[in-house]
């Protein structure tokens, strides 16, 4: 089977998976190293079959046209420098898999492992209150509610187009019980007017805005140019901003429970002095930095007397 050109770029000779796997490889075009290309075409082989390589092969599965139409859209995205997940529209994590587009982040691992370190101090089967603060797309919000559904989850954000998605999910997903609300947590009284449980939350976990505006220039395009810059980044002279209000309110704002928990991820660069913000409080049982998977310090965990 051959195809006439048409519309831009190089067309693959024959629908042959291995001729495909070539020409996406081609169309994805240089500046990345061997592997990446291997691993982009792949994912885009998967999403467009909705089988994995090894059911593609034992299928004898050959795109027709619609599918290599759909995938020349897509690579011509990726070499545009739009993040794969925009592209593909879904995100994974802790087995969930999210809807996600430009009004969110696009999860990353290292918050997955944030989720994973603070379900790791809960026991028991008693229902906990929990939130989430700058909740994007809903991620931790509703992978912590998958693990543990009995949980009175709310996700919070100043960004009500988040706060739109993340609703998105927790309906497709089945969590329609999650509690979302809008507000910035830098605001005095931020909570005014929403539901605050009795005592405080027993898990209070966040993922806030945290690189300096200054590290903008070394940073891919790729996220630079397409997630959202409030989600991302903090002013130079103040990187800790959001850390300080959300301690503060775990002590003097009462939004912690006592034995509550609380977890951050944060710079690499930052672990430390977000330690060493709450050290400074009085009320603090434990507080621990975290490292994530290749090591570096990303995360700090606490919890309250």
């Amino acid at each position: 089977m051959s195809f006439i050109e048409r519309g831009k770029g190089p067309w693959p000779v024959n629908n042959q998976l291995h001729t495909v796997q070539r020409w996406i490889a081609l169309r994805l075009g240089g500046g990345y190293e061997d592997r990446e290309i291997q691993s982009v075409v792949r994912v885009l082989l998967d999403a467009v079959s909705s089988l994995d390589r090894g059911q593609r092969i034992v299928n004898d599965w050959k795109p027709n046209e619609s599918a290599l139409d759909t995938l020349a859209r897509w690579c011509d995205r990726f070499k545009n420098g739009e993040p794969l997940q925009y592209i593909l529209g879904e995100s994974h994590f802790l087995g969930l898999t999210l809807t996600i587009d430009a009004r969110a982040l696009i999860p990353r691992p290292e918050t997955e492992e944030l989720v994973r370190a603070l379900l790791d101090h809960q026991s028991g089967k008693e229902p906990r209150h929990v939130l989430d603060i700058g909740t994007g797309s809903g991620c931790m919000a509703l992978g912590w509610k998958s693990q543990r559904p009995q949980d009175h989850v709310t996700g919070a954000d100043v960004s009500s187009k988040a706060l739109e998605l993340a609703r998105e999910n927790a309906v497709r997903l089945g969590y329609g019980d999650v509690y979302w609300l809008e507000c910035d947590v830098r605001d005095q009284d931020p909570f005014t007017g929403h539901s605050v449980p009795n005592g405080g939350w027993n898990v209070i976990m966040s993922n806030p805005p945290y690189i300096p505006v200054s590290e903008k220039e070394t940073m891919e395009n790729r996220v630079v140019s397409h997630e959202p810059a409030d989600a991302l980044f903090v002013a130079d002279n103040d990187p800790l901003c959001f850390y300080s209000a959300i301690a503060l309110g775990c002590m003097s704002g009462q939004w912690l429970h006592a034995a509550g928990w609380l977890g951050f991820e944060c710079h690499r660069d930052h672990a430390d002095g977000v330690a060493s913000l709450l050290s400074a409080q009085s009320g603090w049982r434990t507080i621990q930095i975290v490292t994530d998977l290749q090591g570096a310090p990303r995360m700090v965990v606490a919890q309250k007397d």
